[in-house]
């Protein structure tokens, strides 16, 4: 009986051994992601109006070059008139999955700067000169785009908090600026976040 148990014992701690796993390797995921992952592109708002369903959000029609122009929903309703967003130069994430905003569809990401407490945002100030459908690029992050972002993996949540503007309002990622071939956008509103 006592060799039975010792037998037994012996298997149960040889089964628990090989159960162990190794140690968890930080994998890709855990990584910082790069901002070379988006697809910032410089677009010109053609048209903007109220959304017929919010009135905290606002449907452009904007322009990157494509042939055809992107349709935008934008949380600027409160921040800029439709007037004052027709015809701007904007930095647009062109690669976001669409999706709808209160029944209608968003392509795209128009990237502003905010102040702390939210109460001024604006669009980011793309410089004039610069070419409608340009990529913005950033110094030393020279990777490819993902084709369309993950929603699941949260690229754009990990990489936003990053974004920011410096003291002079030049808008940045890490201190690197968002460089178009006109020089770099920038805001109003300096040491702000953009999202």
């Amino acid at each position: 009986m006592r060799a039975l148990k010792k037998q037994a014992t012996g298997k149960t701690e040889a089964a628990t051994d090989k159960k162990k796993l190794p140690e968890k390797v930080p994998d890709d995921k855990d990584k910082e992601l790069s901002v070379s992952l988006l697809k910032i592109q410089v677009g010109l708002i053609r048209k903007a109006s109220k959304h017929p369903s919010a009135d905290s959000l606002l449907v452009e029609e904007i322009d990157v070059g494509e042939g055809k122009c992107r349709q935008v929903v934008s949380g600027l309703a409160k921040y800029c008139s439709p007037d004052a967003l027709t015809n701007r130069l904007v930095a647009l994430i062109t690669n976001v999955k669409p999706g709808k905003l209160r029944d209608v569809v968003s392509e795209g990401l128009v990237l502003c700067a905010s102040n702390a407490d939210h109460t001024v945002v604006e669009p980011l100030i793309v410089p004039e000169g610069a070419k409608v459908g340009e990529c913005i690029t950033f110094s030393g992050h020279e990777g490819k785009p993902e084709d369309v972002l993950n929603p699941k993996k949260k690229q754009l949540d990990k990489i936003t908090p990053n974004l920011f503007t410096d003291d002079k309002g030049v808008a940045t990622f890490k201190g690197v600026p968002f460089m178009t071939s006109a020089g770099p956008c920038s805001s109003t509103i300096s040491n702000a976040s953009i999202k």
